[in-house]
């Protein structure tokens, strides 16, 4: 019988020529001969990894550090094991103990730059990868992925600069040259952005991720049709592709091919983009039919709540439904909706349910199409009518009519800044004589307001004894108490969609624009609404403009 260490040289052998199956039986034949053969405890769960069994890798890996805890490799593999297993915290723990016995390993510090970018710690990551570049200056993966955690970090002009920096050592990386295209895309340059995706894809056309950016990057050209060729390129290669699908899925919900747009819808709760949580309870998918007790919950922030609760009065008839929301629009809600019961989305639910399902699902359990959405109850949101009384009271301006109110800011994290513009930037509608103002806007607009006043002598008035961030069903009646109502794409639309209350949408071009506001002028999710885009990215003169004439102009 061949002794262990015989049977190991050949496995090794085997392994470094890439031949893994039969190494990894080799590895198996020397560790049933010698349980605590620690080299081939080690390299059979680096052969696993490699082989796509990480999960089973990195036992045998953990099994080898027992026995010879002061190797700095078997750290590293089990690192890198475990952020194969989309464990960063645990990759982080293990990439630290390697460094501790190897710091000047280059490889090393760019692992664990890559597991603090998988954990979000952006300007940690980016210190790793600046250490694994000043030991080797050669790591064009280091630059690849600095770059990625600069664009996650809100930088995509110097995450250029490290892609170029990763292309000039390895011209032909497909990655950077799609990552390149991503940071484009986010500084607007779109056509160079699909120029680098399709690099990309001509260096490697089964490299899915590229065909995913290039469909989001011709989404936002407005190229729709080449855009769903993309997706459905990407899903050929991944079917699985969660992003692609959710992605898609809004592409064609805002081209209004509803079915299959909610068909898709489902997705989202697979992307690691999406960032609403299930609650958790045991409970089976609604089917959409009237077999209840029901419990429907709110996701995605109180703009979405409203938007979908819309579909409320297309529910089967008899159902007998739960719904739990945001706090803020539960007085809204329980007043709007009183054929369902309505509660703190924040509290656990109680009572007996059969079913569940999200908000954001009733498109497809409905089946809502163009005609469905366009048969729901309209106005579908009321007003407390004591708080729009006393609202009246208080605040004397609103008496001089016509008014109007104003809204020009969005918190959104992710597209905030797209959506948003400054107050003074609508002087074209508040130097109109004769009309009166009011703030919608939450937050500290204070400064904002006292420049309109300085410029153009114009008070936009401040609602009094209201919390307009904190107060939804106090800002639903000051919105109702006026005439017209201008607004960027934020809550105060959809509260004003709610009501059937005339105004206008300041829609972004491109990124930032929601799938619901992607329709023709007259959206269909909020008909007294008429949606005006900017003509480019960024620019919001002509579209200002246009909405100045619209409200002044409407009856």
């Amino acid at each position: 019988m061949a002794a262990p260490n015989d049977i190991f040289r050949k496995a090794l052998a085997l392994h470094q020529g890439g031949v893994l199956a039969p190494a990894q039986a080799l590895y198996a034949q020397v560790l049933a001969l010698d349980p605590r053969h620690f080299d081939s405890l080690h390299l059979m769960g680096l052969a696993l990894v490699q082989s796509g069994e990480a999960a089973k890798g990195v036992e045998l890996i953990r099994r080898a550090i027992a026995l010879r805890p002061g190797f700095a490799e078997a750290h590293y593999n089990l690192g890198n094991a475990l952020l194969t297993l989309g464990r960063p915290a645990e990759a982080l723990e293990s990439l630290r103990q390697a460094l501790a016995l190897k710091p000047g390993d280059a490889q090393c510090h760019l692992e664990a730059g890559n597991a603090l970018k998988d954990l979000k710690r952006g300007e940690e990551a980016i210190a790793a990868y600046d250490v694994a570049l000043r030991l080797d200056p050669r790591l064009a993966e280091a630059h690849n992925n600095r770059g990625i955690a600069l664009r996650d970090g809100g930088r995509p002009d110097e995450a250029l600069a490290d892609y170029d920096a990763a292309l000039r050592l390895r011209p032909r990386y497909a990655e950077a040259h799609s990552n390149r295209g991503n940071a484009l895309k986010e500084l607007g340059r779109l056509e160079e952005a699909l120029a680098c995706h399709d690099r990309a894809i001509a260096l490697r056309p089964a490299y899915a991720e590229a065909h995913y950016n290039r469909a989001n990057a011709l989404a936002e050209m407005g190229r729709s049709d080449a855009a769903l060729e993309s997706f459905d390129a990407a899903l050929r290669l991944r079917p699985d592709y969660a992003e692609a699908q959710h992605n898609k899925a809004q592409l064609l919900l805002g081209l209004g091919r509803f079915g299959e747009g909610f068909g898709l819808y489902h997705w989202r709760w697979k992307s690691p983009a999406f960032s609403s949580a299930r609650p958790p309870l045991a409970l089976p998918a609604w089917d959409g039919r009237a077999d209840g007790p029901v419990l429907l919950w709110g996701e995605q922030g109180i703009g979405d709540e409203i938007l979908h609760a819309s579909l409320l009065s297309l529910l089967p008839e008899g159902l007998s439904a739960t719904l739990a929301v945001d706090r803020r629009l539960l007085a809204i809600f329980r007043r709007s909706f009183p054929q369902v019961r309505v509660i703190d989305g924040a509290l656990p639910p109680e009572g007996h349910f059969t079913a569940q399902a999200a908000l954001g699902d009733l498109g497809h359990l409905l089946h809502a199409d163009a005609a469905r959405i366009a048969a729901r109850r309209m106005p579908f949101l009321r007003a407390d009518a004591a708080r729009r009384d006393g609202l009246r009271l208080d605040n004397p301006f609103l008496a001089r009519r016509p008014v109007c109110g104003l809204s020009w800011k969005s918190a959104n994290k992710k597209f905030g800044a797209e959506k948003s513009l400054r107050l003074i930037d609508l002087a074209p509608l508040i130097a109109t004589p004769g009309m009166s103002f009011v703030n919608l806007q939450y937050g500290e607009v204070e400064d904002e307001i006292a420049e309109v006043r300085a410029a153009l002598g114009v008070s936009v008035h401040q609602g009094e004894g209201l919390d307009v961030f904190n107060d939804i069903d106090g800002l639903l009646a000051l919105v109702d108490l006026c005439d017209a109502v201008l607004t960027t794409s934020n809550v105060t639309a959809h509260l004003a969609g709610a009501l059937a209350k005339r105004g206008v949408v300041l829609a972004p071009s491109g990124k930032g624009c929601l799938w619901y506001w992607q329709g023709g002028p007259n959206d269909l999710w909020y008909p007294s609404l008429r949606r005006i885009a900017q003509d480019r990215a960024g620019q919001w003169q002509a579209a200002i403009r246009m909405a100045a004439t619209a409200i002044k102009d409407s009856p």
